[in-house]
């Protein structure tokens, strides 16, 4: 499975859509943290409120970046001759899981970059708000790469993940609406939880311009990302060995 890990991480680091993404994270990062990319709403702001800001844009990345690239080592047949050397397909899948988690860190990493030249400063508060995110993503990535891994169609997976970033997306603008004026208040508990199970609801909470009904709490907030990467990681392998490979 390590070969297999080694063998993904040169096909990441030499794939144009995620060198063009780092790229991107770092250049867009900086404008945005510097102040340079004009967005009214964000100018009054601390750099680090615009800097935190922009991580919404990897989830919508990985959205798509995920899929088409589990999806094109089935079309290229690299799964198929991994199986025939030997590997099993847990061991391609969680190899690629394993990837895809190397792809969200060196993304971040990028990111991060990009808002310390762009003139944010990293204190307890900043670090704190980017460890919850980054464990928010990579709960989202294990989903979209398990969406790619089982649908093996690049199309089909596309749509799903991108269907499931437009669900999020409506679900920070709906949720916020009914946690505040229709959801009774002894169900308030469980709403911010749902509300704060996918990236994009965690990444709005943690704005300095989310309510503050929204946040259950850091605790409940990382127990929920560690819950979706559980569940999210196991599902997929369960009949995963009786798979034909076509």
């Amino acid at each position: 499975m390590f070969n297999i890990y080694k063998g993904n991480l040169v096909r990441l680091v030499k794939n144009f859509l995620f060198v063009l993404g780092c790229i991107l994270a770092l250049v867009i990062t900086f404008c945005i943290t510097s102040g340079r990319f004009p967005l009214e709403f964000l100018q009054n702001g601390k750099p680090e409120d615009r800097m935190f800001f922009a991580s919404a844009a990897m989830v919508l990345y990985y959205s798509f970046f995920t899929t088409i690239f589990v999806t094109a080592e089935y079309h290229d047949g690299i799964i198929r001759n991994r199986i025939i050397a030997g590997f099993s397909q847990t061991d391609v899948y969680v190899a690629s899981a394993l990837s895809q988690y190397s792809a969200v860190i060196i993304m971040f990493a990028v990111y991060m970059l990009g808002g310390l030249l762009g003139g944010a400063k990293y204190d307890a508060a900043l670090l704190s708000r980017l460890g919850i995110f980054l464990l928010s993503l990579i709960g989202y990535v294990t989903v979209t790469n398990a969406v790619a891994f089982r649908a093996k169609n690049v199309i089909l997976s596309t749509i799903i993940t991108m269907m499931l970033f437009y669900a999020s997306f409506n679900a920070v603008m709906f949720g916020n609406a009914i946690l505040n004026f229709i959801l009774d208040e002894k169900y308030l508990e469980i709403g911010k939880a749902v509300y704060n199970i996918h990236a994009l609801g965690q990444w709005f909470t943690l704005t300095p311009f989310s309510f503050n009904f929204t946040n259950p709490g850091t605790g409940v907030l990382l127990a929920l990302s560690g819950g979706v990467i559980i569940v999210a990681f196991i599902l997929p392998i369960i009949g995963l060995k009786k798979r034909e490979l076509k």
